[in-house]
């Protein structure tokens, strides 16, 4: 019994590591010929495909679902807002003392969070190309100037992002590939260290707040 309870927890570990393991992935298409944007777990989520007005489903890049994106189905609005009969709930206030205080503590916290979270992207691909004149030759390289004095400040970009000038006359068009993911194990770990700072018990007094002429709620 102790050997196949062993295992299962042992299976679990497993599960819980590839699952870790896998990344957040933000994909994004956008060009003349193709519009998508995918957002999932791996190479399991929706993908919306704008050009064609579809959305499917994939599971491990699996395809398991399509559906359109501009369905004309129209539900009954009336069966929705059904009349119910509201009960008044009490007025609740809350402390202003504990405002100025918590509200310092969970705008910094946040902030760190979002700052270490953008960190951990990771740029799998990045691609993109614009084709752009303007009314006058000189104002069409003067843009093209700006491109190559900003692909010399982020060199990183060189050979992804393309810019051709178009001498001729007002043009405009470009296209896009990007995609940016997120290691699961990096996510859950900041969340960790994110409630752990947070004092969570006064932020939850506060959310409840205080009954108008009454006690705090237990």
């Amino acid at each position: 019994m102790s050997t196949i309870v062993g295992l299962i927890i042992l299976v679990m570990l497993l599960v819980a590591v590839a699952v870790l393991l896998l990344r957040l992935r933000l994909r994004l298409q956008w060009g003349s010929e193709r519009k998508s944007f995918f957002v999932g777990l791996g190479r399991s989520g929706p993908e919306f495909d704008f050009s064609n007005k579809t959305g499917v489903f994939r599971l491990l890049g699996i395809t398991l679902k399509r559906f359109p994106l501009d369905s004309d189905r129209k539900e009954d609005i009336s069966k929705k807002k059904a009349k119910t009969t509201k009960v008044p709930k009490p007025r609740r206030q809350w402390s202003w003392a504990q405002l100025r205080y918590l509200v310092p503590v969970i705008v910094q916290e946040a902030g760190s969070f979002m700052r270490q979270t953008l960190s951990s992207l990771v740029i799998e691909e990045l691609e993109g190309e614009v084709r752009a004149g303007f009314d006058s030759p000189s104002d069409t390289g003067m843009a093209y100037g700006y491109y190559q004095a900003a692909l010399a400040a982020v060199p990183g970009v060189v050979g992804r992002v393309r810019f051709v000038p178009i001498w001729d006359g007002p043009s405009f068009s470009g296209s896009a590939a990007v995609t940016v993911a997120l290691p699961l194990y990096k996510l859950f770990w900041r969340m960790i260290v994110l409630a752990w700072r947070l004092p969570l018990r006064e932020i939850y007094k506060l959310a409840i707040g205080t009954r108008k002429g009454g006690h705090d709620v237990q």
